[in-house]
């Protein structure tokens, strides 16, 4: 008699099929990949908003650590010889060659950069190759020298070199003159000026060392009420350039002081603007004002209220802004 067959574990078989099939299944579908790429770029979009707000955000701060320290440099030169610096020089005396001497020169001591001030000869253009002393600088060298406290992070350099074969070193930062144009500085006799102009504002270019800067006691519209110094870059026409921009080691026409003659941080000029405030952060630009504060100016401020600050005895009231 034949014996049945019995099996001894009935699901062994329906146990087995999961385990064939789950070994079949062991890589992403096309669609579950396209899902996974989609949450992915979607994610990414999301965060990298994010991290350019971060970044601007540390690059704003950074800018305006570096004006706190223009104005605290200000006031100890302040301090120390009872008047604030000028802002340019145009010679050292009635026979010098227009050397241009420049306000940031006055100020490296106290921003820790007195290795270069000590070598800067002021009788000399800045272009000069004179090394006399024999120490391996020139002005003609030390000018090319990017100085960190100058440089705003947010500022995009200019598209070439400054100056042809000078290659004069950039800055972010130009001192407040006052209301008056830059280009009065060099040209009042074209412009039919009788005398050289005399600037409203508060580190302000002078044509001989014989007239006098102000001092933070002629400041009677209020030391918290004007600009000291302010912003500016390389794109006055909203693409990089190599003109109308700050140069710390050559104080001609709006490259170490500017005015509010001009609208304040416009990008879209269509003629030359020398020394205008403008920088490349959102909305508007930043400034130190006399008493050593760090404030953002918004673009959208009233021209009249933007002049007004400037100056630094027009007796003006100045509204919230």
């Amino acid at each position: 008699m034949r014996r049945p067959h019995v099996t001894l574990f009935p699901f062994a078989h329906s146990l087995s099929q999961p385990r064939a099939e789950a070994r079949g299944r062991s890589a992403f579908t096309l669609i579950e990949l396209l899902v996974v790429i989609a949450i992915i770029a979607i994610l990414i979009g999301l965060l990298l908003p994010a991290v350019q707000k971060v970044r601007s955000a540390a690059a704003r701060m950074k800018c305006q650590n570096n004006l706190k320290q223009i104005g605290l440099a200000t006031h100890n030169y302040h301090d120390a010889n009872q008047k604030l610096p000028y802002s340019s020089l145009d010679r050292q005396s009635a026979s010098d060659a227009k050397t241009y001497v420049t306000g940031h020169i006055l100020l490296m001591p106290y921003l820790e950069q007195d290795a270069v001030a000590k070598r800067w000869n002021p009788k000399l253009t800045r272009s000069s190759t004179d090394d006399s002393d024999g120490d391996g600088y020139s002005n003609a060298i030390l000018q090319t020298m990017l100085i960190p406290t100058y440089t705003c992070p947010s500022m995009t350099p200019p598209s070439g070199t400054l100056g042809g074969t000078e290659n004069r070193a950039y800055c972010s930062y130009i001192f407040n003159a006052g209301t008056m144009d830059c280009a009065l500085f060099a040209y009042w006799e074209y412009y039919g000026l009788q005398s050289p102009p005399a600037y409203d504002g508060t580190v302000i270019p002078l044509i001989f060392p014989t007239i006098s800067t102000p001092n933070l006691t002629n400041i009677t519209d209020g030391t918290s009420n004007t600009f000291l110094a302010g912003e500016t870059d390389f794109k006055p026409r909203g693409v990089p350039s190599t003109e109308m921009g700050g140069i710390w080691g050559y104080g001609y026409i709006g490259y170490s002081f500017g005015s509010t003659a001009w609208p304040f941080n416009r990008h879209n000029n269509t003629s030359t603007v020398y020394g205008a405030f403008r920088s490349e952060h959102t909305g508007g630009a930043s400034f130190v004002f006399a008493d050593g504060s760090v404030r953002f100016v918004p673009e959208s401020i009233d021209n009249t209220t933007y002049q007004r600050l400037s100056t630094r005895a027009g007796g003006e009231v100045i509204p919230n802004f």
